[in-house]
């Protein structure tokens, strides 16, 4: 089996649009998911480019329609889906070509998968929805949709993957050690580790958690992908920050949410203060009218749309939030000038701005002239 995934995806590029970011830095690995895959099959993982007539070929989703909330957030700042919705069209297209002239079976899989069920492309032979480990083969002899379940085994990866991520747990169910510390010996030649959980400060009681952060040190430097108001009562930041050797310039920007699984939170008691004591500068989605209660902290704040609000306003209310975080003050003066031309402009601007463009440079100029 051949495993691959749309250029975006395969290469983790940047969500925004082509237009705002024309050159895009491509990962040198694939993504975790697929060395998952590839662990468990032993297949062989190809760039979307290098796709030519596969006996069976195994492609990883993310976002493929982009239905997520962050992806309609970027389509309500910049008027057009992300980078991936676009590369998932397009790829899309390649397949349906390919099918047309050779006979070989598509299975896709991913944390994206769910988006395609109903509207299923006709060039999707089976759809696996949810964990792959138990179901993989049965995928592999039969078409449909497939429902995964819990797995019983984890395979460690057996390659370096994009961003260096390392599965701690997955849903309630702790990863063994031993696969974890296989799997960040791999991911140690990109000189760090980044810990990938519903909620990291859930893994388990105190001690567990300083062991398992204490552990992952000793690969490069330590991320992690998300943490929950409820669990930050578990841990001591103080040993956290330490362990890490966080500072003003050494900061961790972990995806915050209410509970574990759940992406968006409304600020309660002082736990952001707690968080930002110890040199954690969440990542928080949250809906436009609760902006201003983060003020005074620091973050990195992505309003959700609704539709009593408008949304350049809540664009300018986050950055001026967000902004806090960032010590190059060419970005934040430039970042500034564009993000209040758009609110001047009621979104206008964000939606017509072309890097590529030779116009582009005349508005960087005048932005720049009002520094």
């Amino acid at each position: 089996m051949i495993l691959t995934a749309d250029e975006a995806t395969f290469y983790s590029l940047s969500p925004l649009p082509e237009r705002i970011l024309p050159i895009a830095r491509k990962n040198r690995y694939p993504p975790y998911g697929l060395r998952k895959i590839e662990a468990i099959t032993n297949s062989i993982i190809l760039p979307p480019s290098k796709i030519r007539k596969p006996d069976i070929l195994g492609i990883y989703v993310n976002d493929p329609l982009a239905l997520t909330q962050p992806s309609l957030a970027i389509k309500e700042a910049f008027g057009e889906n992300p980078r991936f919705y676009y590369s998932f069209q397009k790829f899309s297209a390649k397949i349906r070509e390919l099918k047309s002239r050779f006979k070989f079976k598509v299975i896709v899989g991913g944390p994206g998968a769910w988006e395609l069920v109903e509207k299923k492309e006709d060039w999707i032979d089976t759809i696996v929805v949810g964990e792959a480990e138990n179901v993989i083969h049965k995928a592999i002899a039969e078409d449909g949709i497939i429902i995964g379940t819990p797995a019983e085994k984890f395979y460690p990866i057996k390659a370096p993957s994009a961003m260096a991520e390392v599965e701690v747990m997955r849903g309630n169910r702790k990863i063994p050690r031993e696969v974890i510390l296989s799997e960040m010996k791999i991911q140690s030649i990109q000189g760090k580790v980044n810990l990938i959980s519903p909620d990291l400060f859930s893994y388990g009681d105190e001690e567990e958690i300083i062991s398992l952060l204490k552990m992952s040190s000793k690969f490069g430097k330590v991320f992690f992908n998300q943490i929950s108001l409820k669990g930050i009562s578990k841990v001591d930041l103080r040993q956290v920050s330490r362990i890490l050797n966080l500072n003003e310039k050494n900061y961790r920007t972990p995806v915050l949410s209410k509970e574990p699984g759940v992406c968006n939170v409304k600020v309660e008691g002082d736990e952001i203060k707690e968080l930002n004591n110890n040199f954690i500068y969440p990542m928080i989605f949250i809906p436009s009218d609760s902006i201003s209660s983060l003020e005074g902290y620091k973050a990195l704040v992505i309003p959700l749309p609704n539709e009593r609000d408008e949304y350049y306003e809540a664009l300018y209310k986050s950055w001026n939030i967000s902004r806090k975080i960032i010590k190059n003050r060419i970005i934040i003066s430039l970042v500034d000038k564009i993000i209040l031309k758009n609110k001047e402009t009621k979104g206008e601007f964000l939606r017509k701005l072309n890097v590529r463009s030779p116009i582009f440079l005349l508005q960087l100029f005048s932005l720049l002239l009002k520094s």
